[in-house]
């Protein structure tokens, strides 16, 4: 037990301090779909998670919001949404569903035109949902209904046409 809780932190520690100082050793490298950023230029194959714009994981949090993140100006264009095109710069959080039902995310707050788009994060090719401009307003919105407690989910903000702003939020409610 004592072997397993040290290697699973210097795993961790290894995936921390490969974003900042280069690719993780050959035996640190993770077995599952996150990998270390290939470049801020390069957008990620379907499939795949990288650092770069991997804001944290959520857990199970619900609320108005969930989360606001103030640096999108210095993220980069990892995720090509299929409902704007995928030329600007995004962010991406984790999201475990907390219990089964039907949820609603939205950027309702952020400060620039946004692209929301819903990923299975186990299968990040998977797209659940996008939307732009959302009503009549410039904020997006996607309704999940059937989602199953447990299962993560890959949420990603963008902007429209190259657009950002100051700062991006993440509202997730239960309907």
């Amino acid at each position: 037990m004592k072997t397993q809780l040290s290697r699973a932190c210097l795993f961790l520690l290894g995936i921390t301090l490969s974003a900042g100082c280069g690719p993780a050793p050959e035996d640190m490298k993770p077995e599952s779909s996150e990998t270390t950023d290939p470049g801020a230029s390069e957008i990620a194959s379907p499939g795949t998670v990288h650092a770069q714009t991997l804001v944290g994981d959520l857990g199970t949090r619900i609320g108005s919001p969930v989360a606001t993140y103030a640096y999108i100006s210095s993220a980069s264009n990892q995720w090509s949404v299929s409902c704007n095109g995928g030329s600007s710069r995004d962010i991406a959080w984790v999201w475990t569903v907390p219990e089964t039902g039907s949820y609603s995310f939205s950027t309702g707050g952020s400060n620039f035109d946004t692209v929301l788009q819903i990923r299975h994060f186990s299968s990040t090719s998977s797209v659940m949902g996008c939307n732009d401009d959302y009503g009549s307003g410039l904020q997006s919105k996607i309704t999940l209904s059937g989602l199953v407690k447990g299962v993560k989910l890959l949420i990603i903000i963008e902007g429209y046409a190259a657009e950002y702003g100051n700062y991006a939020r993440l509202n997730i409610v239960k309907n």
